[in-house]
């Protein structure tokens, strides 16, 4: 039956608004995805090196083969306009906990790599959702929402990967396997599909952020394909952005021609370059320069425990922070720590110093969780007539080819010099780079805090 009111219905009004569930469920699917397919993965390497008596190089190359399905990642936007952003999201769960399930059963290199890469490839289906879905129930406080489900990532990685160890330290490599396949299809991908009954605030008779469809027609039928009539051209103040009140739909809007063919992008991407190969060197050659200095092994891997722990710290305060304030300051702030945490491990390798490696940890920790947040903040602010879904899509592709390559760079301009100074010096020059080549991005108006809009434009 169809209704049509200038107002929400009062029973949708009461209880926790739906997108909160919604965020929750994609916290704990991050928190598998992640802490269970790749921050927990890296233990695997030594059983399996030891089992199987490959070269440390090729079990390595079990990591590193979870990124090769990137060229995959520019084809987010189409398929979430194709399958749908749910269908996509539930497919990439489903695919990785098959693949992580299907480990112990293989003793092939062969067989187990390309697995691996199949599991990337979940990976990539579930990541590029993200931004996407969110958008679909959050506008004010979005990249609050998006911090919150990427901080499951990296307390995934804090939580799971010494359950991990445990497990693989009691049973062995298996079964460890089969407990992350258990909780990718519990604990990852249930909650998902128990808030999915509810597709948009729209379908409830509410705005974006739980707020009421003020001056909005409401067409509550309850196909999924809710319309909701508002005029978005006239007041919105954004470009074209539609106003509040309007529900995101499930097709994207505007197109990666868009993108491809505007000069701020390549800026866009030329930052990221530098900012990632500054980000991807530190992050593969910390435990090396920590154990050089002359720390344990036990202490390196705390350093990088501790580092997650704070990446989620900087994901909620930086969500929390693009809400209210300038994109500017915060990402000047961003970039900032990120030079000073490529400065402090540099001090760490010269003078060993315990004060400079706490000052890395905090430093380079809070940028991992931020420095996402913030280019989806510019991306969407720059770019408001194109779709989260293809900003995203193009923006994630240079930034994983770019940590694909740093972390071999980093270790090659290592063999070159040998020594981590020079190393470190570059990637410290990099981290200036990408802030100087700011400023093109932040010199332009219109760059402080986004509008109350949905930046996901209806067609």
């Amino acid at each position: 039956m169809n209704a049509t009111s200038s107002t929400p219905p009062a029973a949708a009004q009461r209880g926790i608004y739906h997108g909160h569930k919604v965020l929750v469920a994609l916290f704990l699917a991050g928190f598998m995805v992640y802490g269970g397919g790749l921050y927990s993965f890296v233990l695997f390497v030594p059983p399996l090196t030891q089992e199987f008596h490959w070269s440390r190089a090729a079990t390595s190359g079990l990591v590193t083969a979870f990124w090769l399905s990137a060229p995959m990642i520019l084809l987010g936007g189409f398929a979430i306009k194709r399958v749908g952003a749910l269908r996509l999201l539930i497919a990439g769960i489903a695919i990785e906990a098959l693949c992580v399930g299907l480990l112990p059963t293989l003793s092939s290199f062969g067989e187990m790599y390309l697995l691996r890469a199949a599991m990337g490839f979940g990976k990539v289906m579930f990541a590029v959702t993200l931004p996407y879905a969110i958008s679909r129930w959050y506008s004010r406080h979005y990249s609050l929402g998006l911090g919150i489900a990427w901080s499951g990532w990296h307390v995934g990685g804090l939580v799971l990967a010494p359950l991990t160890g445990l497990i693989i330290a009691s049973y062995g490599w298996r079964p460890a396997c089969l407990a992350i396949a258990a909780g990718l299809l519990t604990v990852g991908l249930i909650p998902v599909l128990l808030t999915q009954r509810v597709r948009s605030p729209a379908q409830i008779g509410l705005g974006l952020d739980g707020d009421p469809l003020a001056g909005a027609n409401t067409n509550t039928n309850t196909n999924t394909n809710t319309n909701t009539n508002t005029n978005t051209n006239t007041n919105s103040g954004g470009g074209g952005e539609p106003a509040r009140g309007a529900a995101a739909t499930e097709a994207p809007a505007g197109a990666l021609g868009d993108l491809l063919r505007s000069p701020m992008f390549w800026v866009i991407a030329i930052v990221t370059l530098f900012f990632y190969a500054s980000y991807g060197g530190l992050l593969t050659q910390e435990a090396a320069v920590v154990e050089g200095a002359g720390f344990s092994p036990r202490l390196s891997s705390l350093v990088l425990g501790s580092t997650a722990g704070f990446a989620a710290v900087g994901g909620l305060g930086f969500g929390w922070i693009l809400d209210r304030y300038s994109i500017r300051a915060a990402g000047a702030a961003i970039h900032v720590l990120l030079l000073a945490g490529a400065l402090s491990l540099l001090l760490v390798a010269r003078n060993h110093s315990a004060a400079a490696l706490v000052s890395y940890a905090t430093c380079f920790g809070v940028t991992i969780g931020a420095s996402d947040l913030y280019f989806v903040a510019v991306l969407r602010r720059r770019f408001p007539n194109v779709s989260v879904a293809y900003g995203y899509s193009a923006w994630y592709f240079c930034e994983i080819l770019t940590l694909l390559i740093a972390g071999p760079a980093a270790g090659r301009v290592f063999d070159l010099t040998g020594n981590y100074d020079a190393t470190l010096a570059l990637l410290a020059g990099c981290a200036v780079l990408a802030l100087l080549l700011s400023l093109f991005v932040w010199r332009r108006p219109g760059l402080g805090r986004l509008p109350a809009a949905v930046l996901t434009p209806v067609s």
